[in-house]
């Protein structure tokens, strides 16, 4: 298997303490890496329950530099309840494609992305993981994204916390498929929180991409997730819309 070992160990350098929760805009990653590709990415998202509707969101710059990497920087925004929307974080995401495609019977990757909070003396947000991918049939793909979050310099007595992402997915045709995506915070990855306070969510997605000629395309997913637990969101609603050219 051809990974990027020396990546692979920079990663679980940069692990350390935090408290952190997924955000409404949230998406499944994947493994998959175009070289020379450069995109505008928009995502939105909003949950509500326990508590007020909570919404998120952010715009990012993309590019891959290689056959192997890809690189984003996200300026994000926030807004819950009936305060006013407000900026919230810087984020830096990169993920590594470290298998060929088809190679093995499942593809891998791996991410890492390093916020910082907009909120003075909350530090710096870091989550790292696997990206798997994979086929049940020629047209039905899985995706599974396990990861770890941890915050650096931030308030004392935080924990790293164990979440993943996944989807399924129908190739139905390039302009449209459909199928499901669920995301869950399980607690500290070292002993998990009862299962009514983890925050487990399922519910049905749309994916499509749209070519606009060239290498201009437009590619969108979107999901209504709804919670599984007690300590989970009632409704999850989000949004990725994704511009390459």
């Amino acid at each position: 298997m051809r990974l990027r070992s020396g990546f692979g160990g920079a990663v679980a350098l940069v692990l350390a303490q935090a408290a952190y929760a997924s955000e409404p805009s949230d998406y499944v990653w994947t493994p998959t890496v175009v070289y020379g590709e450069r995109a505008i990415d928009i995502k939105a998202g909003s949950f509500s329950g326990p508590g007020p509707r909570n919404s998120a969101g952010s715009v990012a710059l993309e590019y891959s530099p290689t056959t192997y990497w890809v690189t984003e920087v996200y300026a994000a925004y926030a807004r819950s309840g009936g305060m006013g929307t407000r900026f919230d974080a810087i984020e830096w995401e990169n993920r590594l494609r470290l298998t060929e495609p088809g190679e093995y019977a499942v593809d891998w990757g791996s991410v890492v992305e390093v916020e910082k909070p907009h909120e003075p003396g909350s530090g710096w947000n870091v989550t790292v993981g696997a990206l798997l991918q994979g086929e049940i049939t020629g047209r039905l793909q899985w995706n599974f994204d396990p990861l770890l979050s941890r915050n650096l310099a931030g308030p004392a007595g935080a924990a790293t916390l164990m979440a993943y992402r996944a989807q399924l997915k129908y190739r139905y045709r390039q302009s449209f498929e459909f199928g499901a995506q669920g995301f869950g915070d399980l607690g500290p990855w070292y002993h998990w929180l009862p299962l009514e306070q983890q925050t487990h969510r399922v519910g049905p997605a749309i994916f499509g991409k749209i070519p606009l000629g060239g290498r201009r395309v437009v590619y969108y997913n979107a999901g209504w997730m709804f919670g599984l637990v007690a300590g989970a969101p009632s409704d999850t609603v989000r949004a990725q819309v994704e511009f390459e050219f």
